[in-house]
């Protein structure tokens, strides 16, 4: 596998890693308000969403924010970790292609 494949694999997870409780979180408000629905954060509240009752699952699914709290920062960490190794790579990669030229 190329070494440029393998960053971008490890960017998209990292990504995904970090942001999917506040898609998911964001996702859940959207839905409810789109049919009409209150939202909160501290109660579940009544959402008949096609003729069934989803104020609980909205409620629960909103409440994956809280989990961003970890996610963000590890996130943040593990990014900061790819972007030195993305550097001491291409570093490496000019040093050899320099070499060979010479």
């Amino acid at each position: 596998m190329r070494a440029r494949t393998v960053f971008i694999v490890l960017l998209v997870l990292i990504l995904v890693f970090a942001l999917w409780p506040t898609a998911l979180s964001m996702g859940a408000a959207w839905t409810a308000q789109l049919f009409g629905c209150e939202t909160d954060f501290n109660r579940a509240i009544p959402c008949t969403i096609n003729g069934e009752e989803w104020g609980q699952t909205v409620f629960e699914l909103q409440n994956w924010a809280y989990v961003s709290l970890f996610t963000i920062p590890v996130g943040e960490v593990l990014l900061a970790i790819w972007v030195v190794l993305l550097l001491i790579y291409l570093m490496v990669r000019f040093a050899r292609r320099r070499a060979q030229s010479n």
